[in-house]
Protein backbone atom coordinates (compact mmCIF):
# COMPACT_ATOMS: atom_id res chain seq x y z
CA UNK A 1 0.00 0.00 0.00
CA UNK A 2 1.12 3.63 -0.51
CA UNK A 3 4.11 4.79 2.07
CA UNK A 4 1.90 8.10 2.34
CA UNK A 5 -1.29 5.97 3.25
CA UNK A 6 0.37 3.75 5.52
CA UNK A 7 1.67 7.40 7.20
CA UNK A 8 -1.46 9.04 7.21
CA UNK A 9 -2.85 6.41 8.84
CA UNK A 10 -0.54 5.95 11.49
CA UNK A 11 -0.73 9.08 12.83
CA UNK A 12 -4.40 9.30 12.77
CA UNK A 13 -4.83 6.54 14.87
CA UNK A 14 -1.63 7.21 17.04
CA UNK A 15 -2.50 10.53 17.04
CA UNK A 16 1.59 11.41 17.06
CA UNK A 17 4.13 11.43 14.60
CA UNK A 18 6.31 9.62 16.94
CA UNK A 19 4.38 6.89 17.73
CA UNK A 20 3.28 6.77 13.85
CA UNK A 21 7.29 6.72 13.22
CA UNK A 22 7.90 3.85 16.03
CA UNK A 23 4.89 1.47 13.94
CA UNK A 24 6.16 2.08 10.58
CA UNK A 25 10.03 1.62 11.67
CA UNK A 26 11.18 4.92 9.88
CA UNK A 27 12.73 8.09 11.07
CA UNK A 28 10.21 10.64 12.45
CA UNK A 29 11.47 12.88 9.73
CA UNK A 30 10.52 10.12 7.30
CA UNK A 31 6.93 10.18 8.45
CA UNK A 32 6.52 13.86 8.27
CA UNK A 33 7.64 13.81 4.87
CA UNK A 34 5.21 11.67 3.96
CA UNK A 35 2.75 13.60 5.86
CA UNK A 36 4.19 16.85 3.61
CA UNK A 37 3.94 15.29 0.57
CA UNK A 38 0.23 14.10 0.75
CA UNK A 39 -0.93 17.13 2.26
CA UNK A 40 0.94 19.44 -0.78
CA UNK A 41 -0.55 16.72 -3.71
CA UNK A 42 -4.28 17.29 -2.39
CA UNK A 43 -3.87 20.92 -1.30
CA UNK A 44 -5.26 20.88 2.02
CA UNK A 45 -4.51 20.42 5.54
CA UNK A 46 -4.73 16.79 6.78
CA UNK A 47 -4.46 17.31 10.33
CA UNK A 48 -4.55 19.72 12.91
CA UNK A 49 -0.90 20.03 14.55
CA UNK A 50 -1.77 20.88 18.66
CA UNK A 51 1.24 20.45 21.84
CA UNK A 52 -0.20 17.36 22.46
CA UNK A 53 -0.42 15.53 18.77
CA UNK A 54 -2.13 15.80 15.87
CA UNK A 55 -6.11 15.13 14.99
CA UNK A 56 -7.68 15.01 11.53
CA UNK A 57 -9.06 18.31 9.68
CA UNK A 58 -11.95 17.74 8.04
CA UNK A 59 -10.71 16.74 4.78
CA UNK A 60 -8.71 14.44 7.35
CA UNK A 61 -11.77 12.25 8.15
CA UNK A 62 -13.11 12.36 5.12
CA UNK A 63 -9.50 10.59 3.59
CA UNK A 64 -9.57 8.67 6.78
CA UNK A 65 -13.15 6.68 5.47
CA UNK A 66 -11.04 5.87 1.94
CA UNK A 67 -7.82 5.19 3.41
CA UNK A 68 -9.30 2.92 5.71
CA UNK A 69 -11.51 0.90 3.29
CA UNK A 70 -8.24 0.54 0.86
CA UNK A 71 -5.89 -0.34 3.65
CA UNK A 72 -9.29 -3.55 3.94
CA UNK A 73 -9.07 -4.19 0.44
CA UNK A 74 -5.08 -4.68 -0.01
CA UNK A 75 -4.99 -6.35 3.06
CA UNK A 76 -7.70 -8.62 1.93
CA UNK A 77 -5.81 -8.89 -1.70
CA UNK A 78 -3.29 -9.89 -0.19
CA UNK A 79 -4.87 -12.81 1.19
CA UNK A 80 -6.26 -13.93 -1.68
CA UNK A 81 -3.09 -14.13 -4.18
CA UNK A 82 -1.51 -15.81 -0.70
CA UNK A 83 -4.22 -18.62 -0.66
CA UNK A 84 -3.38 -19.01 -4.49
CA UNK A 85 0.45 -18.95 -4.41
CA UNK A 86 1.09 -21.46 -0.87
CA UNK A 87 -0.56 -23.57 1.02
CA UNK A 88 -1.96 -21.22 3.25
CA UNK A 89 -1.24 -19.28 6.81
CA UNK A 90 2.15 -19.74 8.84
CA UNK A 91 0.04 -18.49 12.07
CA UNK A 92 -3.35 -18.82 12.49
CA UNK A 93 -5.12 -16.72 14.81
CA UNK A 94 -8.38 -17.71 16.14
CA UNK A 95 -10.93 -15.41 18.86
CA UNK A 96 -13.00 -17.66 20.92
CA UNK A 97 -16.39 -17.44 22.52
CA UNK A 98 -16.44 -19.48 25.95
CA UNK A 99 -18.70 -22.76 23.96
CA UNK A 100 -16.42 -22.99 21.28
CA UNK A 101 -13.16 -22.99 23.29
CA UNK A 102 -14.30 -25.06 26.33
CA UNK A 103 -15.84 -27.88 23.65
CA UNK A 104 -13.59 -27.89 20.61
CA UNK A 105 -10.69 -25.63 20.56
CA UNK A 106 -8.56 -28.71 22.00
CA UNK A 107 -9.82 -31.26 19.15
CA UNK A 108 -9.67 -28.57 16.56
CA UNK A 109 -6.01 -27.53 17.32
CA UNK A 110 -5.30 -31.06 17.41
CA UNK A 111 -6.73 -31.30 13.90
CA UNK A 112 -4.91 -28.18 12.63
CA UNK A 113 -1.38 -29.76 13.66
CA UNK A 114 -2.08 -32.86 12.54
CA UNK A 115 -2.92 -30.83 8.87
CA UNK A 116 -0.15 -28.43 9.01
CA UNK A 117 2.24 -29.49 11.36
CA UNK A 118 4.16 -26.46 10.71
CA UNK A 119 1.47 -24.31 11.71
CA UNK A 120 1.10 -21.85 14.66
CA UNK A 121 -1.94 -20.74 16.18
CA UNK A 122 -3.08 -18.16 18.47
CA UNK A 123 -5.83 -18.89 20.11
CA UNK A 124 -7.60 -15.76 22.06
CA UNK A 125 -10.55 -16.22 24.39
CA UNK A 126 -12.93 -13.39 23.48
CA UNK A 127 -16.66 -12.24 24.71
CA UNK A 128 -19.20 -11.20 22.07
CA UNK A 129 -18.02 -7.23 21.96
CA UNK A 130 -14.44 -7.95 20.88
CA UNK A 131 -14.84 -10.19 17.55
CA UNK A 132 -16.52 -8.11 15.00
CA UNK A 133 -14.08 -5.29 14.53
CA UNK A 134 -10.78 -7.53 15.22
CA UNK A 135 -11.74 -10.09 12.33
CA UNK A 136 -12.77 -6.80 9.89
CA UNK A 137 -9.73 -5.47 10.72
CA UNK A 138 -7.60 -8.15 10.11
CA UNK A 139 -6.21 -8.61 14.23
CA UNK A 140 -7.56 -12.30 14.05
CA UNK A 141 -8.47 -15.03 11.56
CA UNK A 142 -11.64 -16.91 12.37
CA UNK A 143 -13.66 -15.96 15.07
CA UNK A 144 -15.93 -18.84 17.15
CA UNK A 145 -18.72 -17.92 18.32
CA UNK A 146 -21.27 -15.20 18.03
CA UNK A 147 -21.84 -12.18 16.19
CA UNK A 148 -24.86 -10.03 15.63
CA UNK A 149 -25.62 -9.92 11.72
CA UNK A 150 -25.24 -5.86 12.76
CA UNK A 151 -22.02 -5.77 13.53
CA UNK A 152 -20.26 -7.11 10.28
CA UNK A 153 -20.24 -6.77 6.87
CA UNK A 154 -20.60 -7.71 3.50
CA UNK A 155 -16.85 -8.86 3.26
CA UNK A 156 -17.49 -11.46 6.13
CA UNK A 157 -18.65 -15.46 5.32
CA UNK A 158 -20.71 -16.47 7.82
CA UNK A 159 -21.27 -20.53 8.83
CA UNK A 160 -23.84 -21.25 11.65
CA UNK A 161 -22.95 -24.41 13.57
CA UNK A 162 -25.71 -24.05 16.56
CA UNK A 163 -27.87 -22.08 18.61
CA UNK A 164 -26.79 -21.19 21.77
CA UNK A 165 -29.17 -20.61 25.22
CA UNK A 166 -28.25 -19.49 28.61
CA UNK A 167 -29.27 -21.25 31.17
CA UNK A 168 -28.98 -20.72 34.94
CA UNK A 169 -26.02 -22.02 37.64
CA UNK A 170 -26.66 -23.21 40.77
CA UNK A 171 -25.59 -25.28 43.78
CA UNK A 172 -26.82 -29.36 43.83
CA UNK A 173 -28.93 -28.49 46.74
CA UNK A 174 -30.72 -25.13 45.91
CA UNK A 175 -34.38 -25.77 46.01
CA UNK A 176 -34.91 -24.35 42.42
CA UNK A 177 -32.27 -26.72 41.32
CA UNK A 178 -34.92 -29.44 41.79
CA UNK A 179 -37.32 -28.19 39.00
CA UNK A 180 -36.71 -29.44 35.34
CA UNK A 181 -36.96 -25.52 34.01
CA UNK A 182 -36.33 -22.46 36.61
CA UNK A 183 -38.81 -19.77 36.73
CA UNK A 184 -36.78 -16.30 37.11
CA UNK A 185 -39.32 -14.72 39.10
CA UNK A 186 -38.23 -17.04 42.31
CA UNK A 187 -34.56 -15.33 41.81
CA UNK A 188 -34.68 -11.71 42.10
CA UNK A 189 -33.31 -12.40 45.58
CA UNK A 190 -30.45 -13.49 44.38
CA UNK A 191 -26.85 -12.05 43.42
CA UNK A 192 -25.92 -12.98 39.69
CA UNK A 193 -23.00 -13.58 37.66
CA UNK A 194 -23.05 -12.66 34.08
CA UNK A 195 -20.61 -15.16 32.67
CA UNK A 196 -19.05 -13.02 28.95
CA UNK A 197 -20.41 -9.94 28.07
CA UNK A 198 -23.74 -10.61 27.17
CA UNK A 199 -26.40 -7.74 27.33
CA UNK A 200 -29.04 -9.85 24.97
CA UNK A 201 -29.26 -12.67 28.44
CA UNK A 202 -28.45 -10.06 30.67
CA UNK A 203 -31.98 -7.75 29.46
CA UNK A 204 -34.27 -10.82 29.24
CA UNK A 205 -32.84 -12.04 33.09
CA UNK A 206 -33.99 -8.89 34.55
CA UNK A 207 -37.39 -8.55 32.19
CA UNK A 208 -38.31 -11.66 33.85
CA UNK A 209 -37.53 -11.16 37.48
CA UNK A 210 -37.49 -7.52 37.90
CA UNK A 211 -40.87 -5.32 38.03
CA UNK A 212 -41.80 -3.80 34.79
CA UNK A 213 -39.85 -0.10 34.19
CA UNK A 214 -37.19 -0.91 37.27
CA UNK A 215 -33.71 0.76 36.86
CA UNK A 216 -32.24 -2.15 39.36
CA UNK A 217 -29.95 -4.47 38.21
CA UNK A 218 -29.71 -7.77 39.58
CA UNK A 219 -26.17 -8.71 37.77
CA UNK A 220 -23.52 -7.89 40.39
CA UNK A 221 -20.59 -9.29 38.81
CA UNK A 222 -19.99 -9.48 35.37
CA UNK A 223 -16.43 -11.94 34.45
CA UNK A 224 -15.36 -13.55 30.85
CA UNK A 225 -13.43 -16.02 33.11
CA UNK A 226 -15.73 -19.66 33.28
CA UNK A 227 -13.62 -20.70 36.25
CA UNK A 228 -14.20 -17.90 38.46
CA UNK A 229 -18.13 -17.59 37.78
CA UNK A 230 -18.08 -21.41 38.94
CA UNK A 231 -16.22 -21.10 42.37
CA UNK A 232 -18.21 -18.05 42.77
CA UNK A 233 -21.50 -20.29 42.68
CA UNK A 234 -20.19 -22.67 44.66
CA UNK A 235 -19.50 -20.40 47.40
CA UNK A 236 -23.23 -20.55 47.97
CA UNK A 237 -23.70 -16.67 47.30
CA UNK A 238 -24.43 -16.49 43.92
CA UNK A 239 -26.32 -17.78 40.79
CA UNK A 240 -24.94 -17.27 37.05
CA UNK A 241 -25.86 -17.33 33.53
CA UNK A 242 -24.29 -19.13 31.52
CA UNK A 243 -24.81 -21.14 27.88
CA UNK A 244 -26.64 -24.36 28.30
CA UNK A 245 -23.99 -26.35 26.03
CA UNK A 246 -21.43 -25.55 28.84
CA UNK A 247 -24.06 -28.45 31.64
CA UNK A 248 -20.85 -31.13 30.95
CA UNK A 249 -18.44 -29.10 32.67
CA UNK A 250 -21.05 -27.36 35.31
CA UNK A 251 -21.55 -30.94 36.33
CA UNK A 252 -17.88 -31.76 36.97
CA UNK A 253 -18.00 -29.18 39.65
CA UNK A 254 -21.45 -30.40 41.26
CA UNK A 255 -23.18 -27.81 40.26
CA UNK A 256 -26.38 -27.96 37.91
CA UNK A 257 -27.46 -26.31 34.76
CA UNK A 258 -31.07 -25.78 34.18
CA UNK A 259 -32.66 -23.84 31.44
CA UNK A 260 -35.23 -20.99 32.03
CA UNK A 261 -39.21 -21.76 32.24
CA UNK A 262 -39.97 -18.78 30.17
CA UNK A 263 -37.11 -19.15 27.64
CA UNK A 264 -34.04 -17.61 27.12
CA UNK A 265 -33.27 -15.78 23.31
CA UNK A 266 -31.95 -18.42 21.07
CA UNK A 267 -29.18 -17.01 18.66
CA UNK A 268 -26.56 -18.44 16.42
CA UNK A 269 -23.21 -19.25 16.83
CA UNK A 270 -20.88 -20.59 14.53
CA UNK A 271 -17.44 -20.11 12.16
CA UNK A 272 -16.89 -16.49 11.07
CA UNK A 273 -14.06 -15.72 8.98
CA UNK A 274 -13.07 -13.17 5.83
CA UNK A 275 -14.15 -14.06 2.59
CA UNK A 276 -10.88 -12.90 1.02
CA UNK A 277 -9.21 -15.42 3.58
CA UNK A 278 -11.56 -18.53 2.83
CA UNK A 279 -8.92 -19.96 0.36
CA UNK A 280 -6.32 -20.84 3.24
CA UNK A 281 -5.77 -24.75 3.81
CA UNK A 282 -5.84 -24.21 7.43
CA UNK A 283 -9.47 -21.77 7.11
CA UNK A 284 -10.87 -24.45 5.40
CA UNK A 285 -10.13 -26.73 7.87
CA UNK A 286 -11.72 -25.57 10.68
CA UNK A 287 -14.91 -24.79 8.83
CA UNK A 288 -14.42 -28.45 7.82
CA UNK A 289 -13.85 -29.65 11.59
CA UNK A 290 -17.02 -27.35 12.83
CA UNK A 291 -19.17 -29.26 9.36
CA UNK A 292 -18.77 -31.98 11.32
CA UNK A 293 -19.98 -30.88 14.93
CA UNK A 294 -22.53 -28.73 13.57
CA UNK A 295 -26.17 -29.41 15.91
Amino acid sequence: MDKQLRAFLAIARSGTTTAAAKELNVAQSAVTKRISNLEHELGTALFFREYRGMSLTEAGKLLMVRATRIEREYRDGKDEISAIASAGLSNLRIGAGPVFYLNWAAPLIGMLKQTYPGLTIDLRTMDNEEPASQLMSGDIDVYLGMIPEDKIDESISTSVVLQIEHGIVMRADDPNSQRENVDPGRLKHYDWVSFVADPVTERSIETYTLPKGSKSSLITIRTTSFTTGIQLVKSGSFIMSAPLQLERFVKKDGLVIRPVEKGMPRRDAGVYARKSSLGFGAVKTVRRFFDEVRV
